[in-house]
């Protein structure tokens, strides 16, 4: 297996600070009431000083986000994706019967393993839609184990990348979040041509990281979590991000 490659995540085309900064407080959702920050984990819509504010983008094809009923919207990043390109985005939670429907002959599955192609190598103008599963790895491996569909499906993969994602988890670090895992999906899937189109994709996700590193700088005697990757915290880089991001 190739090792992972660490990506520049300043490097990404989006600049969310100067939009995403003037969000500073929960507000209530128009459709749905709710209170919430940035976006509505709900109706995915961005919601108070944001709306109409956040990048927009198409993406060259469809992306069904399926999600497992136990993954807390709350914490999931795939809504990212279907805030910036929601023509393009289905979120659908997982059941025996939700890819009923579904033309398996063009549609492909993200998923890891030895039958997985690379799809950075394959002609993605014959797969109509890609599948993305939104849980706990081992949630995966049982949605992918009992669906039909899903067993059917051409799977693809992307080439391994360290993840930038501050939650921890019991994996190692090219296990990506899920909207990383999209974003570089359409990234890939675009060849050496590639020049930022699907960057907007991160553009929570970047605002996210750079106000972690920037608070944790800020605060060097605050402890990270003493189990993620070594030298998450660059504390050399993020001097000042807080400030920039609050």
């Amino acid at each position: 297996m190739a090792s992972p490659e660490t990506y520049d995540i300043h490097e990404l085309k989006v600049d969310p600070e100067p939009v995403l900064s003037k969000c500073t407080e929960r507000v209530a959702c128009e459709t749905c009431g709710k209170s919430v920050k940035y976006f509505c984990y709900y109706c995915y819509r961005a919601v108070g000083e944001l709306e109409g504010k956040v990048p927009q983008i198409r993406l060259p094809f469809k992306l069904d986000v399926v999600k497992h009923a136990k993954e807390l919207d709350g914490k999931s990043t795939a809504i990212h994706a279907k805030v910036v390109a929601p023509e393009d985005v289905e979120i659908i939670t997982y059941s025996d019967a939700c890819l009923d429907g579904v033309d398996v002959e063009r549609t492909a599955l993200l998923y890891p393993g030895p039958d997985a192609q690379d799809v950075g190598a394959m002609d993605i103008s014959r797969v109509e839609r890609v599948v993305v599963i939104d849980g706990t790895w081992s949630q995966a491996k049982a949605m992918v184990r009992d669906s039909a569909q899903l067993q059917r499906m051409q799977k693809v993969t992307i080439r391994p990348r360290r993840t930038r994602f501050w939650r921890y988890q019991n994996m190692d670090e090219q296990y990506l979040a899920t909207i990383e895992a999209i974003y570089f999906l359409y990234r890939d899937s675009a060849g050496s041509g590639y020049d930022g189109e699907y960057d907007a994709l991160m553009c929570f996700f970047k605002y996210f990281y750079t106000y972690i590193q920037g608070e944790y700088a800020a605060r060097p005697e605050r402890p990270f979590h003493s189990r993620h990757q070594a030298n998450y915290i660059d504390y050399s880089a993020a001097q000042g991000g807080a400030e920039r991001a609050a």
